[in-house]
């Protein structure tokens, strides 16, 4: 019964280890239009989303000229973790000294419960930056 019990313990963790990777984010369909513009140049808008997702926990992953992306570590809680989610950022230049910023956090399926949407968060941080 024992052994039963920590096969079938094992075998949670296995799975939730092997599945809790968290999806990629994508560009959502329209945002392109809708995203949030800054009044900076885009190097300068780029450095800033860099410095808002280390802020905010994220190991970089991708670091493009017009896209960043950055991982949030699984913390462990009592019953559900935190952590896991992937953030990407998209910069589009509109001009010499405005750029059109899109964000996406994309969770993954396992742990989804303890996970949160980061978007307004990374912006905040952004803006915070930008207006130094």
């Amino acid at each position: 019964m024992r052994n039963t019990i920590v096969a079938a313990l094992v075998a949670t963790v296995t799975v939730s280890v092997l599945s809790g990777c968290s999806m990629t984010p994508v560009m959502p369909r329209g945002a392109a239009q809708a995203g949030t513009v800054f009044a900076q140049p885009v190097e300068k808008t780029q450095k800033a989303a860099v410095d808002a997702l280390v802020v905010l926990g994220f190991e970089i992953k991708k670091t493009e000229p017009l896209h960043i992306e950055g991982y949030r570590p699984h913390k462990v809680g009592l019953f559900v973790g935190s952590g896991g989610e992937t953030a990407g950022v998209w910069l589009e230049s509109i001009g010499a000294d405005q750029t059109r910023v899109v964000v996406d956090t994309a969770k993954s399926f396992v742990g989804i419960v303890g996970q949160k949407n980061w978007d307004s968060e990374i912006l905040a941080e952004m803006s915070k930056a930008l207006s130094k």
